[in-house]
């Protein structure tokens, strides 16, 4: 037992911890745009809110796990200065990119909404797909259980529900507009 209570354990753990705190994120925002989930709107973008800021809290501790670590370790430096540090330069630039992509989006909506206007602040938002994707694909080539099979399918899982839930929005919202172009016309 004592073997899986060391730094290198809760590194790994944190950043799968991560991914699905901010896959959830993702997923209930996307959900909270739907029609079919009017009703349910505050509670969905409710926990979009609070997985997002847990999300980016646990990549917090993940860094912080890192720049403590013995086996390979990380200067304070590397962890906030993207393709710097010494072990994967361009893996661990991406986990940087992601932090700072996720700390915009989640720090704007909270903090700098009002400022930013609606309008700003809804295509500010859409950098989380962007961090998302980093998150992917800096777990997928640094992380050092990446390759086993339950968390190749944990990525993938993931994947297909973002996937899913996005091409669901992009379809909801195609038939909202078209409704609202014929209303216009009848009108």
């Amino acid at each position: 037992m004592a073997e899986y209570l060391n730094t290198w354990t809760f590194i790994r753990s944190s950043g799968f911890v991560a991914y699905f705190l901010l896959t959830l994120s993702l997923s209930f925002g996307l959900c909270s745009t739907l029609s079919s989930f009017k009703k349910n709107k505050a509670l969905l973008q409710n926990l979009h809110q609070t997985s997002g800021w847990y999300g980016l809290l646990t990549i917090i501790f993940h860094m912080g796990l890192l720049w403590q670590d013995q086996y390979v370790p990380y200067r304070f430096q590397e962890l906030f200065i993207p393709f710097t540090a010494k072990n994967e330069p361009l893996d661990s630039g991406l986990g940087t990119l992601s932090f700072y992509l996720f700390l915009l989006v989640i720090g704007s909506s909270d903090f700098l909404i009002k400022k930013l206007g609606i309008k700003r602040w809804k295509k500010l938002h859409l950098a989380v797909l962007p961090a998302w994707l980093l998150i992917v694909f800096h777990g997928l080539a640094i992380g050092t259980d990446s390759r086993e099979p339950w968390a190749l399918m944990i990525y993938a899982c993931g994947s297909l529900l973002i996937i899913i839930l996005s091409g669901i929005r992009y379809l909801d919202a195609n038939r909202i507009h078209r409704q609202n172009e014929r209303k216009t016309v009848y009108k």
